[in-house]
């Protein structure tokens, strides 16, 4: 039987209209982009997991069918936080696991900060707390970014042609890497106050969040996992999806979260 997908928007109280799509039923994985990164990266996480779990992707202010906001000044990490819970309760998920990629990691936390009785585990996913794009406008700090995509486009052309194809398409990415507070914002103060099941994983080759990151990041929580991806990049959830869908699948049933 094929899982049902529901898509649809949810709008949030400024009157931002935010749209998702919904795989499967059952407990809820929500799953959170990176900036400029398409829902995409989900795919095959979501293939895995519908059968079982109600999987939602969804799209930042500006970001896939999400429409530009009119001040992408006013686009945070927090308000990423904020419209992750709208999106979660137009879906009726009043608890989640919360997935996030690069970026995601941080909104991931910035959510548990807000709802952390919401959240049932944590699973960031090639990101860190924070500071990761402090650099990104000074001299070669580009380099990671364009990095990042020679290693899909090595993997899979059409998929990276598709990747760039979302970012360049974006009307306010790049006015976003210098508006949003990436560039400032940082939770490692959180930390240590995450009381949730967490498994952090990193990728061996990922040059854009560096496996010292995520490390860090693993230590710093209580009682988080790590998993380190050999041979994985910051496209490591398109390079090896099964490998990550497993190794998911056995943390959520280890500690009895899903």
């Amino acid at each position: 039987m094929t899982p049902p997908v529901r898509v649809g928007t949810a709008e949030a109280p400024d009157g931002a209209v935010l749209c998702w799509r919904a795989e499967g039923t059952g407990p809820a994985l929500l799953c959170s982009n990176g900036i400029g990164i398409s829902t995409f990266f989900w795919r095959r996480l979501a293939q895995h997991f519908a059968p079982t779990h109600t999987v939602v992707t969804w799209d930042y202010r500006g970001h896939g069918r999400t429409p530009v906001p009119e001040h992408p000044e006013g686009v945070t990490v927090a308000q990423c936080a904020r419209d992750l819970w709208t999106v979660a309760e137009r879906i009726g998920a009043g608890e989640a696991v919360l997935l996030g990629h690069s970026m995601g990691a941080q909104v991931s936390l910035e959510a548990y900060r807000l709802r952390p009785g919401g959240v049932r585990a944590l699973v960031p996913v090639l990101g860190a707390a924070g500071g990761v794009f402090s650099s990104l406008l000074r001299g070669t700090a580009l380099t990671p970014l364009f990095t990042f995509l020679l290693e899909v486009a090595a993997r899979n052309a059409s998929l990276a042609e598709k990747g760039l194809r979302a970012a360049l398409q974006l009307p306010f990415v790049w006015e976003a890497f210098r508006a949003l507070d990436l560039l400032s914002h940082d939770a490692s103060a959180l930390l240590a106050e995450v009381r949730v099941p967490t498994l952090v994983i990193a990728g061996e080759r990922d040059l854009f969040t560096p496996v010292a990151r995520s490390r860090e990041l693993a230590e710093r929580i209580p009682g988080a996992e790590l998993l380190v991806v050999r041979g994985g990049t910051h496209a490591a959830l398109v390079e090896q999806p099964e490998l990550i869908s497993l190794a998911v699948e056995k943390f959520l049933r280890l500690h009895g979260v899903a």
